[in-house]
C-alpha cells in the first residue's frame, strides 16, 4: 500500500473509532476494533482496557481537543499494525463502512450573533431569519437560507 493511501486509510479508521465512541455505533465499533487488533495474539482484554480509557477521556473531558488526542493515538496503534500486517487494510476498511452505517446523520446548524452597540452602528447577517430585540442592539441571524430570507424580509416591507 503507498504511504498516502496508508495514511488516509489509518486517519479515516482512527476517526471512525474515535465518532463511534459516544454513540449507539459504540458495541459494533469496539468488537470490530478489538478483532483487528488480535493479530499478532494480541490479548484481547488488553484492547478492550484501551479502548474503554479512550472512551473515558472522551467523555469525561468532552472537549475536541480530547476527541483529536485520541483520532492521533489510534491513527499511531493503525499505522503500526498495518505495517506489520498489511493484509488487515481489508478488515479496517470494513470496520470503517461498518461503522459510518451506524453512526447517527449529521445535522448541521450555523448560528451567527452580532452585536451593535455603538450609536449609529449596523449589524448585518450574512444569512437566515434576522431576530431583533426590542430596546436591544442585538441582532441574531439563525439557520436557514439567506435568499429565502431576503425575499421574505421584501415582502414584508412593500406590504
Amino acid at each position: 500500500m503507498d504511504p498516502e493511501a496508508l495514511n488516509d486509510l489509518v486517519q479515516t479508521g482512527s476517526a471512525a473509532i474515535v465518532a463511534a465512541m459516544v454513540t449507539d455505533a459504540w458495541q459494533t465499533a469496539r468488537v470490530r476494533t478489538v478483532r483487528l487488533f488480535q493479530r499478532g495474539g494480541r490479548d484481547p482484554q488488553e484492547i478492550e482496557a484501551q479502548l474503554d480509557r479512550s472512551v473515558a477521556r472522551v467523555t469525561r473531558e468532552g472537549t475536541e481537543a480530547a476527541r483529536e488526542g485520541q483520532v492521533t493515538r489510534w491513527r499511531d496503534d493503525l499505522e503500526d499494525l498495518l505495517s506489520e500486517y498489511p493484509d488487515a487494510a481489508d478488515d479496517l476498511r470494513a470496520l470503517v463502512r461498518e461503522v459510518k452505517a451506524r453512526l447517527p446523520q449529521v445535522q448541521q446548524q450555523w448560528v451567527q450573533n452580532i452585536t451593535a452597540s455603538a450609536p449609529g452602528s449596523i449589524a448585518q447577517g450574512a444569512y437566515g431569519n434576522i431576530i431583533n430585540h426590542s430596546g436591544s442592539l442585538s441582532v441574531t441571524a439563525a439557520t436557514g437560507s439567506g435568499a429565502d430570507s431576503a425575499a421574505e424580509d421584501r415582502q414584508g416591507r412593500r406590504a
